[in-house]
């Protein structure tokens, strides 16, 4: 078991970090790109990312992959507090180690906008 989860470990290369910062119940996209992504299946998954079942590609998170490209867009729609976490943007090169991107996403809560938040600085 130990050597699997070495061989694991050996067979993923990061290559950069990105920050994106999103508002609760807004939406957010991002861009993930490597030069080898044109011609290879792409995931985004929360880390840690183990296995396929971790990958995110239903429901309120979608990826476009532009296939004439370096680059596929990852979109999460309606954000919520708790998906604020650490993700991957991965490209899977069979038989050669995966290339992955660490996305660290941070949801804020949306400022509320009310009548006594207009009147502030006064007509008087």
């Amino acid at each position: 078991i130990r050597l699997l989860s070495t061989l694991y470990f050996c067979a993923i290369i990061y290559t950069n970090l990105m920050n994106v910062e999103g508002f609760q119940g807004r939406n957010v996209s991002f861009t993930c790109s490597h030069k080898l992504a044109w011609g290879y299946d792409k995931y985004f998954c929360k880390d840690p990312c183990e296995s396929e079942k971790d990958r995110l590609t239903k429901g309120r998170f979608s990826m476009y992959d532009n296939t004439t490209g370096s680059f596929f867009i990852v979109r999460v729609d309606k954000l919520r507090l708790n998906d604020s976490a650490t993700y991957s943007c991965g490209v899977d090169i069979s038989f050669n180690p995966d290339y992955r991107s660490t996305i660290k996403l941070n949801v804020s809560q949306a400022e509320q906008k009310g009548l006594s938040g207009q009147l502030a600085g006064g007509f008087f």
